[in-house]
Formats: C-alpha cells, structure tokens, sequence
C-alpha cells in the first residue's frame, strides 16, 4: 500500500535541516502534558518509544547519505584515476543510496511499529480494566469457578482480588477486540467507540498485528472473518500484508483517540487518579531513583 520511498525520503528532507517532516507532523502526537491515568501515560512513553525509534534511524540513514555524498564530492576533485573519479561521481550524484536499502526493509519496519504500538494498546486496555475493577471488584464477576488451592496462596484478600482481576483480563485479551468491546460496555458501562469507522480502524490494526506475531504477515481465515470489509485496505487471503507509513499514520491516530476517550471515561466513572502525563513520567523517575538508592544501601549493608 502507498509509497514507502516517498515517505522516508520526506523524513530524509526534513532531517537535513532538522526540522520536523511533513510525516512527523502528520502523526498523532498527544501532548505530553495532557492530563490522563497513570495507564495511559504508560501507553504514552510506548508510543512515542515506537516512533521516535523510527524516525531516529530513518534520520541516521539521512546522515549516512549525506556523509557519502560530501566526502565524494571532496575526494573528486584530487582524483587521477579515470575508474575511481567516475565511481566518485557517480556516488556524488546518488544522494539516497541508503535510504533505498532501508525502503527495501519497509515491511519489517511497518511490522515492528505496528506490533509495537498495537502492544501498547493492548497492555492498556488489560491495564486501566485492572484500576477500575480494583476500585469495584464487582465488575469482574463471573460464572467461573476457582480452584480451592489458588485461593490458599493467598493470605490477604487484596492480593487475591488482584489475581481473579488478572486471570480474567488474561481470558479477555484472548478474545479478540469484539470480546474487550463487549466487556467494556457489560461491565464497565463505557462505549468503546464513537462510530463504526473506528471500530474497523481499530480492529484492523490489532489483526494485522495477530498475523504478524502469528502468521508471518500472510492473511488467514481469522483475520478476514474477523476485519471483513474495510474501506481503503484490500487485501488477499493467503497473501502478505502490512500498512505503509501512510495508513500507519491513519491507524496509531485512531488507536489513541479510542484510548484516549475510554481513559476519560472510566476514569470519571471509577474515580481513577489523572494527572499531567509530564507529572507521571517525574513520579516515574524519581520512584526508579529511590529503587537505585535503596539497593545501593541494601549492598552495602550486606557487606557490613
């Protein structure tokens, strides 16, 4: 789908000057200092991990270009030797030599983001169903039966109540979007998505990432009987397929505005603390901080 090469080169573009490029700026970019649960916070740090990391090499791939470029340009001008001037030149008029071999890598890139940003998703939704059911346990009610022994392991309730919240989330992930869909308005009382074009958008992505992870990318059974029809993303059964940079563009921003609405929602429903996202990152810091301090102290006590 679309042109991967157009793509990366106007990230090449925008890297000389280092500047933002026209695909960064198209890219859902939440503010950071937006006001949201720790969860999705968390899902904030893995989303801009995933992209910066992206745009990170596709910008060393620009430099490595235009290091080459340079450096042929100087060497040609002291050349005498016919055959190593006509590669120089050759190099000099060349500017996206690299940049054509790391287009030709263009499906493990839309693979690796996708399944990075779809895994973040998925950690938090399994996430902020956890905050709420903690804050009414009575939302993971179920007709399932446990086992007397896994009771036993437990010598405080809380910790209890938290392994029955995390066992049925596990069953739930399992389940497919159509599952989590269900259980959020079940359960929590929350509506998942505005219209319908999200919900495709959104179960699209998550499918795309399963046959990644599952199927080396090649379209199943599973996969068309679960996507069906979506506008402006054909594919084959038993055929390859992945998103370009420009549907990717489409889908994380779909993915993080359905986040988005559904951390404001339960948050307001259950009560769950938000605060600026830059607010939890700190607190994040600081409590890795204290870890490094306390077990700095732990050794040397263990040596006294």
């Amino acid at each position: 789908m679309g042109n991967s090469q157009s793509s990366l080169t106007s990230i090449r573009q925008g890297a000389s000057g280092g500047k933002k490029t026209d695909l960064q700026d198209d890219m859902f970019y939440p503010p950071r200092n937006m006001v949201c649960t720790e969860a999705f916070s968390l899902f904030l740090d893995e989303y801009h991990r995933n992209l910066d990391y992206f745009f990170f090499v596709v910008r060393l791939v620009s430099f490595v270009d235009q290091g080459r470029v340079r450096a042929a340009k100087a060497l040609v001008t002291a050349e005498a030797d016919a055959d190593e001037r006509a590669r120089l030149e050759k190099t000099a008029n060349d500017p996206d030599a690299a940049l054509r071999e790391l287009t030709k890598h263009s499906t493990v890139q839309s693979r690796n983001l996708t399944n990075g940003i779809v895994n973040a998703f998925q950690r938090y939704f399994s996430s902020v169903i956890h905050s709420a059911a903690l804050k009414k346990p009575i939302i993971m009610a179920s007709s399932q039966t446990i086992r007397v022994d896994d009771i036993f392991r437990f010598t405080r309730h809380q910790d209890l109540v938290a392994f029955i919240i995390d066992r049925r989330i596990n069953d739930l992930s399992y389940g497919g979007l159509s599952e989590m869909e269900k259980y959020f308005d079940d359960r929590l009382g929350v509506q998942m998505f505005d219209a319908d074009r999200q919900r495709q958008l959104l179960r699209l992505f998550v499918e795309v990432r399963n046959i990644n992870v599952h199927n080396g990318g090649l379209v199943n059974e599973l996969f068309a009987n679960r996507v069906g029809v979506v506008e402006g993303f054909p594919y084959k059964k038993g055929r390859s397929f992945h998103v370009d940079m420009d549907a990717l563009v489409s889908l994380s921003e779909n993915a993080m505005q359905v986040a988005r609405r559904i951390d404001e929602m339960v948050s307001k429903k259950f009560g769950l603390k938000r605060r600026s996202h830059l607010v939890w990152q700190e607190n994040r810091k600081a409590g890795g901080a204290k870890s490094k301090d306390l077990s700095k102290t732990d050794l040397g006590a263990s040596h006294r």
